[in-house]
């Protein structure tokens, strides 16, 4: 039933202004979040009995109680408060928001929900890697480090190319962020050769060249650590991944050999891992009996086969999201796999016009079927 005029004129009116309302319920709700934060910390700071509390601890590693057992119901009840992490990801959260109700103004076409549980769920995992158990314990166990070092540098980049938030930035209207992902930098840093080679380097580089002691000892080194594993991660899941609109798109197979070659990085540092003979630095409670070098070789096999799992499953959707729209995908139709289906199709039915608009064809297609 078609509205009548008076009526889509008070829809069109109205649409800025709730959209214009979404935009501040999000960042007054960041804000009042922020808010809570800087008075957290500055409580803990001036406190008589946290007066010998380093600066970093506070902003960092706020709330930490005496550690027992991860492997318990500590494993979702043990939790600190990384206030730089939590003022980081309300940002991000309050910029989706904002993103998509300003999409919302300029398109009728509606944001696939599934993009936005994926962003959601990034911030989730970025948010328990670095609030939650693995980071309570991540500088007395080594495999709570390991643990924090999947999430973040594979399960939460992954969710955040799939939330797909330059194309959203692009959607809503921000011409700069597509110059920006197109130009020269970007390029280059999203090239698969140069994703793949940072990937390998901070892999390897922070597990098997004693970086890691560091990491384990200091705070801050810890926390340059999350945003290298964040940046590096996304910068090579968004070529595997995402859809955005940078220069590189790359075909299913070739993304099926960029996560293949991963795979081997992550297996060979997991192994290496497994072989050590001095452990890596840590400081586990005296309460908790744990050999070092013990942690430290299963941290190693956490990285092997946890570091395996995640990108299987990876490829696993993506050969599901190939297999149900090969041929139709614009990144998929000069791949080498694409093109021997589309020759031997072609010859099995007849060539001619797509398989789609001529029933002789089709119905050739099928018969060929019948024979296999």
């Amino acid at each position: 039933m078609r509205l009548p005029s008076r009526w889509r004129t008070l829809d069109a009116v109205s649409t800025p202004r709730r959209v214009a309302d979404a935009v501040w319920i999000a960042w007054l709700v960041a804000a009042g979040l922020l808010v809570v934060l800087v008075v957290n910390v500055v409580r803990h700071l001036t406190a008589s009995h946290h007066m010998h509390m380093p600066a970093t601890e506070a902003l960092f590693r706020d709330g930490n109680a005496p550690l027992g057992p991860l492997l318990s119901h500590r494993l979702v009840t043990a939790w600190h408060v990384d206030a730089v992490a939590l003022a980081v990801i309300v940002l991000f959260a309050a910029w989706y928001a904002t993103a998509l109700s300003r999409r919302r103004r300029r398109t009728d076409q509606p944001w696939p929900v599934a993009r936005t549980a994926s962003f959601a769920g990034g911030l989730a995992v970025s948010t328990y890697a670095t609030c939650g158990a693995v980071a309570v314990y991540d500088k007395a166990l080594f495999s709570a480090h390991m643990l924090g070092h999947l999430a973040l540098v594979m399960a939460a980049p992954a969710l955040f190319a799939a939330g797909r938030p330059l194309r959203l930035a692009v959607e809503a209207g921000s011409d700069r962020v597509e110059r920006i992902a197109q130009g020269p930098v970007v390029s280059l840093l999203t090239s698969p050769p140069v994703a793949l080679a940072c990937y390998t380097g901070v892999i390897v580089g922070s597990h098997l060249t004693g970086l890691m002691d560091t990491i384990m000892r200091s705070t801050v080194a810890g926390q340059v650590e999350h945003l290298v594993y964040l940046l590096v991660g996304y910068q090579f899941f968004v070529l595997v991944v995402g859809d955005e609109p940078i220069r590189w798109r790359l075909s299913t197979p070739a993304r099926w050999g960029l996560l293949a070659i991963s795979m081997a990085v992550d297996t060979f540092t997991g192994v290496t891992l497994m072989m050590v003979s001095t452990p890596v630095a840590m400081h586990p409670p005296a309460g908790l009996n744990v050999d070092p070098l013990s942690d430290t070789h299963t941290g190693g096999s956490i990285m092997w086969v946890g570091g395996d799992a995640i990108m299987a499953a990876v490829m696993t959707l993506l050969v599901i999201g190939w297999l149900r729209t090969s041929g139709r995908s614009l990144r998929d139709r000069d791949s080498w796999l694409e093109q021997a289906r589309a020759m031997t199709l072609s010859e099995r039915t007849g060539g001619g016009k797509d398989i789609d608009d001529d029933d002789a064809r089709r119905d050739a297609y099928n018969k060929w079927l019948s024979q296999l």
